[in-house]
């Protein structure tokens, strides 16, 4: 199948899927987010059970929040895409973009929490030494950007085709 036989609609509906499971993930990250800061995991009216959660109430905050507003980006953005009429290989690469940013930003942000150095770089940073979590979270959330970038431009470009047209 080539990408001008993709659907607009099957592109979008897939992209807003896993953006509620990036979304979803996100909000997973803010229940390690309370049980971090309490050293326990507590669900009332059970006891406390005393643990010590990996990673940092930081670390636990960004991947919450993060997941939160990359899920909330990348469904708007696939709407956008739909509103937008997009077609051929720019909704096709628009679409694989979003669905890889989502999930290299989630690789980023959960690795990044279990790295002696944020995932800022493979190697040692101001925060820490280098490691492989360091490095899975560096190389899966950099190789995102470059796709993140395509896709908001694509969709950029979309935006100013349209209204040259609605112009006319």
């Amino acid at each position: 199948m080539t990408t001008q036989e993709y659907d607009l609609e099957k592109l979008t509906q897939r992209v807003i899927a896993h953006a509620m499971l990036v979304l979803l993930i996100g909000l997973i990250a803010g229940i390690l987010l309370i049980f971090s800061l309490l050293d326990a995991v507590t669900l009332w009216p059970l006891p406390a059970w005393q643990v010590d959660i990996p990673g940092s109430a930081r670390g636990w905050q960004a991947a919450h929040v993060g997941g939160i507003l990359n899920g909330v980006m990348i469904a708007c953005l696939a709407l956008l895409m739909r509103y937008l009429d997009m077609a051929g290989k720019r909704a096709f690469w628009t679409a694989w973009g979003l669905l890889i940013t989502g999930w290299a930003n989630t690789i980023f942000y959960w690795a990044g929490n279990f790295s002696s150095n944020r995932g800022l770089s493979v190697s040692e940073t101001p925060f820490g030494p280098g490691d492989l979590m360091g490095a899975i979270a560096y190389i899966g959330g950099g190789s995102g950007m470059a796709f993140t970038i395509v896709a908001v431009s694509f969709i950029g470009l979309a935006a100013f085709d349209k209204s040259v047209s609605s112009e006319d």
